[in-house]
Order: C-alpha cells, then sequence, then structure tokens
C-alpha cells in the first residue's frame, strides 16, 4: 500500500495566533497556505506569496 500523504511536521504556535489564521483561511486550508508560503520563502521557481484576506477593524489587535 502506498502513502499518499505528506509527512507530519509540527510546529508550535500560541492557541489565540492558530485559531486566528483558521478562522481567516478555514480551519482545513491552514497546511495549503503554509506550503504555499513555504515554497515562496525558498524561492521554489514559480511559488507566489499567498494573498492576504482584506484588513478588518479588529486586525493586529
Amino acid at each position: 500500500m502506498t502513502d499518499n500523504h505528506t509527512p507530519l511536521r509540527p510546529i508550535r504556535v500560541e492557541t489565540e495566533l492558530w485559531e486566528a489564521f483558521g478562522e481567516l483561511v478555514g480551519k482545513r486550508n491552514r497546511s495549503a497556505v503554509i506550503r504555499d508560503f513555504i515554497r515562496w520563502y525558498v524561492r521554489e521557481r514559480g511559488a507566489k506569496l499567498p494573498e492576504r484576506p482584506p484588513a478588518t477593524p479588529a486586525a493586529g489587535s
């Protein structure tokens, strides 16, 4: 049987930050956005910085 999943890479993120991120990208899209950011960060050919959602009055608080 082949494993079609990428390996699990645990990271440490404060609960409030993780929850706010999930609210903006959708709880099941966190990994996709993080992978896109990493691809952009390491300058993978064709990689683009993930688009940020529009600012809200509560952003940054």
